[in-house]
């Protein structure tokens, strides 16, 4: 028998059923597409890192699976004729679009567009929920670019915040270096010669009624060169980066029971005169931190070039920190800060790393771009022509000197001094260093006086280049500073003494008469000072040639630099001359010198003779030998 089959009315709610099934489930598809939609767009708006451009371009690509008919659907955003677009896009008749619009105003379009005619539906061929999704999408968009360009405006103002945070520590060098130089430029020189001119009256008044006043000024002129120096340490400035770090570590091992010393590799590393600010104000913090915090009993500073940067080290054997843990206080305590002065480097384009734990030391390494190298020569103001005037020859044996000053009143006052005495004859002056190179080559005076701080070209500088030269000049230095590490860097250069601007007239011309005699002269306040540096330079700096020289060869070389000749020396140590002479010729072999006062300068440079190996004499500020 046939089933009765099942009434008509049946199957038709059934098949209405199944279609409003499938209608609904269409329905449900087309929503799952719109959330991903929606979903994906507030998911990029989370990727702060990503640039704006590529967040756009990737909500792009997310709104053709969104729509009705995704095959042939493409979409485009424009932000201020910068268009985003899918790789098919193309615009159509059938398009869709919503403005972006940001604090009321439009700054842009999403639009949709099909690529071939479809059925009529509520809007064209879109769908009144599409309408609703492009007005959520360009909603959401128009949020996108407001927390960007907010976002954008926010590292602008910190790069800004970061940027005078900077500028604070320079502006305030910079005032302090301003107030510094007025402070030796014109308070300082103005002082000098006052004492010059009370010591010249001195000589023509009854009794010492001006010795008191003389004594005041000598003490004004010290305290003047203290301040300058607790102002803003002028050696930074005129004597050069790695002088100044050398001075910096000396301070820091005279003022603290530590081992403090400091390395440098000899090459040149030309730096902008804001990031040496920066770096030694740096390495001034890590060796405060160091003498305050890390007990150690030894500390090592090391500059060194790489390529085109410097690396500076500051390492010590102390108790070491969590660098870590020192960084979540930042910001809570004052001062300049390990991490202040990474911030720093860093907006000069340099670098500060880091390598310490408990108990295990601290390794602090600053990186910074050099300049180009081109030298950037020390000094102030604008340069002067070279002043000839009042040039007068002598006839007989008298000295030539040449004054080397900035500052025409200082001229003056050593030429006043120097021309009561009948053997010195002044026969010309210059007020920057590179006239007084260029003076010295063609008038090859015996004895020059040369100021440190010049313009145009430093004293430093200018005397390396005369020595350079093989001109036959003995040079002294004149300064206001009595810091040994102005003396050291001079004699570096190859001067033969040493004078302090307001020193006494009689010193003046016995310097030059002493220089002259291919003997060193220094300043009284400052003879005692050089010699024990130099005494301490011998201890650490006889190594640099231990690896040279036997420990005879030793021997003979600083007989030889303190005074006695080849016949002196075998009575000495009991041997023929001809065994001296042959010592002495493979030590000149080995550091390639030629005569013995090349043996002398370099004993004394390196440490392997102090000043105070000669033979007695009656100045005590006068020693034998050449520089």
């Amino acid at each position: 028998m046939t089933a009765p089959s099942e009434p008509k009315s049946r199957r038709s709610a059934s098949r209405h059923t199944e279609e409003e099934l499938r209608k609904r489930s269409h329905d449900l598809g087309e929503r799952v597409k719109e959330l991903n939609c929606l979903y994906g767009i507030s998911r990029l708006r989370e990727e702060t890192d990503l640039p704006l451009g590529e967040i756009l371009q990737k909500i792009v690509e997310l709104i053709p699976p969104a729509w009705h008919y995704p095959e042939i659907t493409c979409a485009r955003i424009t932000l201020k004729d910068r268009p985003y677009e899918t790789p098919n896009f193309e615009q159509t008749q059938w398009r869709q679009t919503a403005s972006l619009t940001t604090h009321g105003t439009q700054v842009g379009t999403v639009d949709v567009c099909y690529l071939k005619e479809m059925p009529e539906l509520d809007e064209g061929p879109f769908l009144a929920e599409e309408r609703n999704l492009i007005n959520a999408i360009a909603e959401r968009v128009s949020r996108i670019i407001e927390h960007h360009r907010a976002r954008e405006r926010v590292l602008e103002y910190q790069d800004e915040l970061r940027y005078l945070a900077s500028q604070i520590p320079l502006t305030e060098e910079r005032e302090r270096r301003r107030i510094a130089v007025a402070l030796h430029d014109q308070v300082g020189h103005a002082l000098a010669i006052a004492k010059f001119k009370l010591e010249d009256l001195r000589k023509t008044v009854p009794g010492d009624t001006l010795g008191e006043i003389i004594k005041l000024v000598e003490q004004i002129i010290k305290d003047t060169r203290s301040l300058t120096f607790e102002l803003s340490p002028p050696v930074l400035h005129e004597l050069g980066f790695e002088a100044a770090l050398e001075w910096l570590t000396k301070q820091a091992r005279e003022q603290h029971p530590i081992t403090i010393e400091f390395i440098d590799d000899g090459l040149p590393k030309p730096l902008g005169k804001d990031m040496r600010v920066v770096l030694f104000q740096a390495v001034r913090e890590l060796l405060i931190n160091v003498t305050k915090h890390a007990h150690a009993q030894m500390v090592k500073v090391s500059a060194r070039r790489t390529g085109d940067t410097i690396q500076i080290q500051v390492e010590d054997d102390g108790t070491g920190f969590d660098p870590f843990e020192v960084a979540s206080r930042r910001g809570k305590e004052g001062g300049f800060g390990l991490f202040n002065i990474s911030e720093r480097l860093g907006y000069l384009d340099g670098s500060m790393e880091i390598n310490s734990m408990p108990g295990s030391g601290t390794r602090v390494i600053l990186t910074a771009p050099l300049k180009s190298e081109t030298r950037e020569l020390a000094g102030r103001g604008k340069p002067d022509e070279v002043i000839t005037e009042g040039l007068k020859i002598r006839a007989g044996r008298a000295i030539t000197v040449l004054l080397a000053d900035n500052h025409q009143i200082t001229r003056e006052g050593i030429r006043a001094l120097l021309e009561k005495e009948p053997d010195i004859d002044v026969v010309a002056e210059a007020n920057n260093g590179r006239k007084a190179v260029e003076l010295a080559k063609e008038l090859v005076p015996d004895v020059i006086i040369m100021d440190i701080a010049m313009p145009e070209m430093n004293g430093i500088e200018a005397t390396r280049q005369i020595i350079s030269a093989g001109v036959s000049t003995k040079i002294i230095a004149l300064s206001m500073h009595a810091d040994k590490q102005y003396v050291l860097e001079m004699l570096r250069a190859g001067a033969s003494g040493y004078l302090l601007k307001d020193c006494a007239q009689a010193d003046m011309a016995r310097a030059v008469r002493t220089v002259d005699s291919n003997l060193t002269f220094f300043s009284p306040e400052i003879a005692d000072t050089v010699v024990e540096e130099y005494a301490r330079h011998q201890a650490a700096s006889s190594s640099k040639a231990a690896s040279i020289l036997t420990p005879r060869e030793r021997e003979v070389l600083q007989l030889l630099t303190g005074g006695m000749n080849t016949k002196e020396i075998a009575m000495h140590i009991g041997v023929s001359i001809k065994t001296i002479e042959t010592h002495r010729q493979h030590i000149m072999e080995k550091l390639k010198l030629r005569t013995v006062a090349e043996l002398t300068k370099y004993a004394i440079r390196e440490g392997l003779t102090d000043l105070d190996s000669e033979a007695p004499t009656t100045d005590r500020s006068a020693k034998r030998g050449p520089p």
